[in-house]
């Protein structure tokens, strides 16, 4: 009977299923953000400066949690620095953006979502992306100095979150679901 039921059951890929797609759907979104914002980095001639300027000026560079790592390895590296955030936003988001692609790609039948070897390795590419991405969302946040949300009558009109405080748990989920896919996969 179980062979029965096997051979009338279309095959699901090991990586996952609808709530997987729905997954990458809110990844392709979160990369195709980081890589606008790289990409705005990578036009802006004087994104270097500008960087060690927002570093050195903002309040969670003088006091918090980062002042110390701010004081003592950013502001002397600023060019380094700026080079690092600029390269990391440009290419995770790509990462994520592909690995979306690739997750919504074995939802289709085959040939075209014929399971392949180099599976694993994108998902654990996309999670490292999503991680590292999330981690710098976090700094930044913290370097701003911003408040915890909170409910305040200013956020009338906009949002009591800022982005890169929203794009922190979305980020380490995306990296929790696709470490999770690679080690399905392997």
């Amino acid at each position: 009977m179980s062979g029965r039921f096997a051979a009338t059951t279309a095959r699901l890929p090991r990586s996952g299923n609808t709530a997987l797609a729905a997954g990458a759907l809110v990844q392709a979104a979160i990369g195709a953000e980081f890589v606008l914002a790289g990409l705005s980095k990578l036009v802006d001639a004087e994104f270097g400066t500008q960087f060690k300027a927002f570093v050195q000026g903002s309040p969670g560079a003088k006091s918090g949690p980062l002042a110390g790592l701010m004081q003592s390895l950013v502001v002397p590296n600023s060019s380094l620095m700026a080079e690092i955030a600029r390269w990391t936003e440009l290419l995770g988001g790509v990462i994520l953006v592909l690995a979306a692609v690739e997750v919504l790609r074995r939802r289709l039948a085959a040939p075209v979502g014929a399971q392949h070897v180099y599976e694993p390795l994108v998902a654990l590419c996309s999670s490292v992306a999503a991680f590292a991405l999330g981690a710098m969302s976090l700094s930044i946040y913290l370097i701003e100095g911003a408040p915890i949300p909170r409910v305040n009558p200013g956020f009338a009109f906009t949002s009591p979150v800022t982005i890169e405080l929203f794009l922190v748990p979305l980020a380490f989920c995306i990296a929790w679901l696709e470490f999770a896919r690679y080690r399905a996969l392997r």
